[in-house]
């Protein structure tokens, strides 16, 4: 059958429908040929278990598989398909379809997909926009400049190294520790948790100014990419290696990846972050001077909490020897010590240079650390329209954080030439002195504290940056991304192979390609327009008590457990449940059932007791 002999409007049965899935979501990973390669012989062959019962058997990869239940049990559940709707369908949610699949992909081809981004196209524009968004809020400020301050880390009583977060007032915002040991490393196997534990050996050493470009970089990606039903995107290696500029490897006149080093030296430092807990301040209480205190207890500050909460590693291995290279990827999410200055009304949100990412942090620190100040308070002056007013030298001496050794003269050079090279590097516009320096003064005795430092300089920002700052910027998970279909289909891929064969039907019902119908809008999905009824089950074994989803989430909220808790304590998938609850569950499955209402029972028992 040629593809183009399908009609728009012919209602396909299961071997047709496959070759139009295939035909029509091939454009969408032309750079994948070996993804093309494999779909085509799913697409084009039907074995005779699928022919005898219209569905993919074992014989159809993860993916291809996961495409078909896309429309099969999501877009259109229990309906009849059409080619047109397919298209339409490709059409509307194709970013939607790109991350669906991404997941699949490392599983079925881990070779191919292990060096590959799911956000390759976003570090891309970013690259063409040359900025990023960033919370302009002075405590995200401090909190990521806590981690570029190895130094400031001593050990405390618990025999964690801590530090206090100081503004520049000198008061205690709150406090930083390292809990590496600590790190989430549950969902590991051992010998991922091994290269894991490999990167964290040197979280002390992994604070710098590239840390800080790490946590600038992935609350950005986590604000503008679609995340995963538990809250986390994946943050590869190459996101941070690219918007850097790094050069990959070459070999006789052939680019080839970036070096192994490269990779190791971003990852240690993600699970440096991944180590931080911060406990912050209440904002009613009035912060006590450190200077005038004595005893941590008269802080009111708030329980410790990590930074960023991990999920899933991707883990490279050598062809060769099997042996795991190296972590290249990791699920990771903002924890709520960082979420409320990335998402919310009262958030803060200000362009920051993409340049900030290309200085060094080993030659051009300052660069690094006035880049980001500069950024910060020009979103404040634009609010408060002071951009021309000066800043003080010793306060951007004070943000620069030069080192101690250096004299005054080199200190003013250093000053200087930085302000120099940021002008010409656009990162701003103009910057001179306030009042012309007296050169007769320089090199006398106090010339540098007593009279250059308490000069003012004039700094200003590119036009691009005044006109964003004056913006109340939203960002949200983009619009071209389907979130409820993601969890859709996040819930129907956990299901086992085999709870889709010991189905009673099939996928089609219809074995002959039929009349024609005008296809349903694809931008209202059957599944999600209509609310499926859930049954209720009462098992006998308790007049009182029957399983219903609104019985079993009020259990699930009076016992103050999640429903991962709850799932495990019941022996079942969280998935599982969570449909259950939702009342999304398609077919009844006793054992299930029977497992969720002998729990309800025990626990109603212990509320009893």
């Amino acid at each position: 059958m040629k593809y183009e002999n399908i009609q728009d409007h012919q209602i396909l049965n299961y071997e047709v429908l496959k070759i139009v899935i295939f035909e029509e979501t091939k454009k969408l990973f032309e750079d994948r040929p070996y993804i093309i390669e494999k779909w085509k012989r799913e697409a084009y062959n039907v074995s005779p278990e699928e022919r005898l019962k219209q569905f993919p058997d074992k014989t159809i990869g993860p993916s291809f598989r996961s495409l078909i239940s896309l429309f099969t049990q999501t877009l259109y559940y229990d309906q009849y398909i059409t080619k047109k709707m397919i298209k339409d369908a490709v059409e509307v949610y194709k970013e939607t379809i790109k991350v669906i699949l991404a997941g699949q992909f490392i599983n079925e081809f881990p070779d191919d997909e292990i060096k590959r981004s799911f956000n390759e196209d976003k570090i891309n524009e970013t690259l063409n926009l040359d900025y990023i968004y960033s919370s302009m809020d002075y405590e995200f400020h401090l909190m990521r400049d806590i981690v570029t301050k190895k130094k400031d880390f001593k050990e405390g009583d618990a025999g964690y190294l801590t530090t206090e977060i100081i503004d520049n007032r000198g008061k205690v915002r709150g406090f930083a520790e390292l809990r590496p040991y600590e790190s989430q490393t549950a969902q590991l196997t051992s010998e991922q948790n091994e290269v894991w534990l490999e990167l964290i050996e040197s979280t002390i050493n992994s604070l710098d100014e590239l840390t800080a470009d790490l946590f600038d970089l992935i609350t950005y990606l986590w604000m503008v990419s679609p995340k995963n039903p538990d809250g986390y995107i994946e943050f590869h290696s190459n996101d941070a290696l690219q918007i850097r500029n790094l050069k990959k490897r070459t070999s006789k006149g052939r680019e080839h990846d970036y070096r192994e080093e490269d990779r190791f030296n971003i990852m240690r430092r993600v699970a440096a972050l991944s180590s931080i807990w911060i406990s912050l301040g209440d904002r009613k209480v009035k912060i006590v001077n450190t200077q005038n205190i004595d005893d941590n207890e008269l802080y009111k500050f708030k329980d410790f909490q990590r930074m960023f909460e991990l999920g899933q590693v991707r883990v490279a291995y050598d062809k060769k020897s099997g042996e795991a290279k190296g972590i290249y990827a990791v699920q990771i999410k903002p924890t709520a010590v960082l979420t409320p200055y990335l998402v919310g009304p009262n958030r803060s949100l200000g362009l920051l240079d993409l340049k900030v990412f290309q200085y060094s942090h080993y030659t051009q620190r300052e660069h690094k650390r006035l880049t980001r100040y500069l950024n910060l308070q020009w979103k404040i002056r634009t609010i408060k329209r002071t951009l021309k007013q000066p800043f003080k030298i010793s306060t951007i001496l004070k943000a620069m954080d030069l080192p101690s050794r250096l004299n005054g003269l080199q200190i003013r050079d250093k000053f200087e030439n930085t302000l120099d090279e940021l002008q010409k590097d656009g990162v701003i516009k103009h910057w001179s002195y306030n009042v012309e320096v007296n050169e007769s003064l320089v090199g006398k005795k106090g010339w540098f504290k007593e009279y250059w430092t308490k000069l003012n300089v004039i700094i200003l920002p590119p036009e691009i940056v005044v006109k964003e700052n004056q913006k109340n910027t939203l960002i949200n998970s983009p619009t071209n991304v389907d979130n409820r279909i993601i969890e859709r289909m996040y819930q129907v891929d956990q299901q086992d192979l085999l709870d889709i064969e010991e189905q009673s039907g099939s996928y089609f019902s219809i074995h002959e390609v039929a009349a024609t119908i005008e296809a349903k809008s694809v931008k209202e999905p059957h599944h999600l327009a209509s609310e499926t009824i859930q049954q209720t089950f009462d098992f006998g074994e308790s007049k009182n008590i029957s399983l219903t989803p609104e019985a079993m989430k009020e259990t699930i909220d009076n016992l103050g457990k999640s429903i991962r808790q709850a799932a495990k304590e019941i022996g079942i998938a969280h998935t599982t449940l969570s449909r259950f609850i939702r009342g999304e569950n398609k077919r009844q499955n006793k054992n299930n059932d029977e497992k969720m209402l002998n729990w309800l029972i025990e626990m109603s028992n212990n509320f009893i007791k």
